[in-house]
């Protein structure tokens, strides 16, 4: 396919943001074929976020309060608090409702031993742990003793067992709102359900005429294919036809060699972190960090795991010196905003994997990680908007075919060295939007996003670039749609936009 160039400066291009922009014609595309009930080339990206963006992150006005000085924790002593901060938690946890798990501020110790299976749990819906800011004069909690995967606290249900409840038994397509499935008698409204698939027989026709290698190997064989985890909430059933809040992302097929199934999402919900500084002893380890080095510079200090939750979110905290900040596992709607990372250089920052609607709003990344905030591992509708990462960071693309994924209006950021294993590749499926992506390297940069003849290549499914800008000189082979490289466009924040024209009919794109 043809090589795009650009040079431009980085400075000019910030000073011109807003200046003589031109409406993007995918947006043009996009709105008409909302107007017309038609297929968009864009994904609508709008159904992210605490509640799809349709309700602010909560005020926890009136919500019970479970102070962790009332159950033994001291800030800024030389004691350790785990136990402490579990009692507050499950005191929390026998309150119908559940509660706010309050940190006054000071610094709190956590993990006294290298024991990676001593986690502190949250298991039921409505926690929130809160602190008394994320800066100066707040809240610090200090892993001090290496846990290789351990993830010190843990939000996940108790029940996660898959349970099928139908078959869909005709093709549907991308973008739509429904499926038609063999028996509805197990579904109701307002009900959350996955849609799960996994063939290699659909997962050649979903990447033709890509070249799939044969390395790849969990893509191949009985048990093999791209692993289909779309998440739903169900809003009509009109005899076996089912209607979802929120699209398919993915042109769904009916093949021979698999069925596609509708199983039972278990979650907790209305979960949160908020107002934290997570930090660890991972700046005195005697050796700066190397991807991949071992486990210890990878991932022996974590600091959040949320796996199974829906309408929750993180905001307003931060994470220092640290391997690893927000591990996310089939999350459903969820927010993570105004959150910054810091500090010494570790693995990951915020990973979503699986799940559909994981929102990364307003936080900023500097180098403090390896990897930017990303995605990988089936997760669906993924959008990451209004953030900056450091000069050649990369953003973190975690192969197992992530699809549909938005990086919006973001300030930095490379491409290279995206992460996961090769039998996982490759890293990313169809419809990943780069929209005003403003790329910062120190080299030039070279991307072919398809070549077969080299390992560590970058193996994204003709992602779609649309006001693309960088601060040096990068060149593209196998790009799906190279639109307007070089000059932002209009409307600025392509999630904004579309969130706007579902919510209220304001197409923000003419309404500057």
């Amino acid at each position: 396919m043809k090589r795009s160039l650009l040079i431009f400066p980085l400075l000019c291009m910030m000073a011109g943001l807003g200046k003589g922009q031109q409406i993007s014609p995918l947006w043009t595309d996009f709105v008409q074929a909302k107007q017309q009930a038609k297929t968009p080339i864009l994904p609508d990206f709008s159904f992210a976020g605490y509640h799809w963006s349709e309700k602010e992150l909560p005020s926890l006005k009136g919500k019970r309060v479970f102070k962790v000085s009332d159950y033994g924790a001291i800030a800024n002593d030389d004691l350790f608090d785990d136990a402490a901060i579990q009692k507050a938690v499950d005191a929390a946890e026998a309150n119908p409702g559940g509660g706010i798990v309050f940190f006054d501020p000071g610094k709190y110790l956590i993990a006294p031993d290298e024991d990676a299976k001593k986690q502190i749990r949250i298991s039921k819906s409505g926690i929130i742990l809160k602190g008394s800011g994320s800066g100066e004069g707040g809240t610090e909690i200090y892993q001090a003793n290496m846990r290789i995967h351990g993830r010190q606290f843990l939000f996940q249900p108790g029940n996660v067992k898959d349970e099928k409840l139908t078959t869909i038994i005709e093709d549907a397509g991308r973008e739509t709102f429904s499926v038609k499935v063999k028996d509805a008698s197990k579904l109701k409204l307002g009900q959350d359900v996955v849609i799960r698939h996994r063939t290699e027989e659909f997962t050649r026709l979903y990447f033709a005429p890509l070249e799939l290698k044969s390395q790849w190997s969990r893509l191949f064989g009985d048990k093999g294919g791209m692993q289909i985890y779309e998440i739903h909430t169900i809003t009509k059933i009109k005899g076996n036809q089912v209607y979802f809040k929120n699209p398919l992302h993915l042109d769904l097929k009916l093949v021979k060699s698999g069925s596609w199934d509708i199983e039972r999402y278990h979650s907790l919900s209305e979960c949160g972190v908020e107002d934290l500084r997570f930090s660890s002893n991972w700046k005195n380890y005697p050796e700066e960090f190397v991807h991949h080095k071992n486990e210890i510079h990878d991932y022996a200090y974590e600091a959040v795991g949320m796996e199974y939750l829906k309408d929750s979110w993180i905001r307003n905290c931060e994470f220092h010196d640290l391997n690893e900040g927000v591990f996310i596992r089939s999350g459903y709607r969820m927010t993570i905003e105004n959150t910054h990372f810091r500090g010494k250089k570790g693995h990951a920052s915020v990973h979503a994997r699986t799940g559909y609607g994981v929102l990364v709003k307003n936080c900023s990344f500097n180098g403090a990680q390896h990897h930017g905030a990303g995605t990988g591992y089936s997760a669906v509708g993924t959008v990451i908007t209004k953030c900056s990462l450091g000069l050649d960071q990369n953003f973190d693309i975690h192969s197992g075919q992530p699809y549909a994924t938005l990086y919006d209006d973001v300030q930095g950021g490379v491409f290279y060295n995206l992460g996961g294993p090769e039998p996982g590749y490759p890293h990313h499926g169809k419809q990943l939007v780069l929209w005003n992506f403003q790329h910062r390297s120190v080299k030039d940069q070279h991307y072919d996003f398809w070549d077969s003849s080299r390992r560590r290549n970058y193996t994204i499914a003709l992602p779609i670039l649309v006001g693309f800008t960088s601060d040096k000189v990068v060149t593209f082979d196998h790009a799906g749609i190279n639109e307007s490289q070089g000059k932002p466009v209009l409307p600025q924040s392509l999630f904004e936009a579309q969130l706007q024209l579902r919510l209220k009919g304001i197409d923000l794109a003419k309404a500057r």
